[in-house]
């Protein structure tokens, strides 16, 4: 499943990063830096008046895939 990774930086300089599954897979350059200047003007990312996302850095696809060790799960109890 690819992860859609938008990432930012606080108000205090950090680096942070939010991951969003079950998006769209189209998303243009255009439009993901509009939506993320939307989240920023939204400001509802604060933790003690400091704005967590303040300022977009970038936009990413990740992709995560899984390898199981062991699973249990279908076994009869």
């Amino acid at each position: 499943m690819k992860i859609l990774e938008l990432v930012f930086k606080s108000e205090q300089h950090k680096i942070r990063t939010m991951k969003l599954n079950y998006t769209n897979q189209n998303l243009q350059e255009a439009e993901t830096k509009a939506l993320m200047n939307r989240i920023v003007a939204l400001e509802m990312f604060k933790k003690d008046g400091i704005n967590l996302y303040a300022t977009p850095v970038a936009a990413r696809y990740s992709e995560s895939k899984s390898y199981p060790i062991f699973d249990e799960s279908k076994i009869p109890a």
